[in-house]
């Protein structure tokens, strides 16, 4: 039986409630790219050696890790929705960006409403799919909606973590996932630092702004 979601602790501080949104039809669940970047052929995820600010496009900073982890990103002229992926053996994580053209989830209901959804559009990609935690965060002051789970990638079992970040018409995702014996350490060292160090440029606070005022 799927496990009910309980929502994540969130950090102190005016946070949005309730929950997480699917944009687009066809937009995956945990895992909700284009499909999953393959990991490298390393039996265990190591820890980065540092980590370095890149700009992954359309505004958005980020801070990677840097080697023994593996980078691959999108060309300054690729609007597609990959951004970046980095790897450490079965440990990775990805960034998309997706045009949504619409304003995203802003109230309590209209959250609450998107991670039901969110939620419903994993189960039925894939059936493996189990919820762990969900829950609203706040990644630079953004609403951000985050799931928890266990699914099945690439014919294997993984631990997931799932960030959708609404802003300027458009959809930040970071996916990340590992095995469940290395999630916990690859989260601690890579995911969460990865995730708090999102920065969105400030044209996205004007288009945000734009974004208020078209719905008032």
């Amino acid at each position: 039986m799927v496990a009910s979601a309980r929502r994540l602790p969130v950090p102190p501080g005016p946070l949005v409630a309730g929950g997480v949104v699917v944009l687009l039809a066809g937009l995956a669940a945990a895992g909700a790219g284009r499909g999953p970047s393959a990991p490298q052929t390393l039996d265990r995820p190591t820890a980065p050696r540092a980590f370095s600010e890149r700009n992954v496009g359309f505004g958005t900073l980020v801070r990677l890790p840097e080697g023994p982890w593996v980078s691959r990103y999108a060309g300054e002229r690729d609007t597609r929705p990959f951004r970046a992926s980095v790897s450490s053996g079965p440990a990775v994580a990805t960034i998309w960006i997706y045009a949504r053209g619409r304003r995203g989830p802003r109230t309590t209901a209209q959250l609450r409403q998107a991670r039901k959804r969110l939620v419903a559009a994993a189960r039925t990609r894939d059936a493996s799919f189990r919820v762990l935690a969900s829950g609203v965060r706040r990644y630079d002051r953004l609403p951000a909606i985050e799931l928890r789970g266990t699914e099945t990638i690439l014919g294997r079992p993984r631990t997931v973590r799932s960030v959708h970040l609404f802003v300027g018409g458009r959809e930040i995702v970071v996916d990340a996932y590992a095995p469940a014996e290395d999630f916990k350490a690859a989260d601690v060292a890579v995911f969460r630092p990865l995730l708090q160090s999102l920065r969105i440029a400030p044209d996205w606070r004007r288009l945000r702004a734009l974004d208020r005022s078209a719905a008032a």
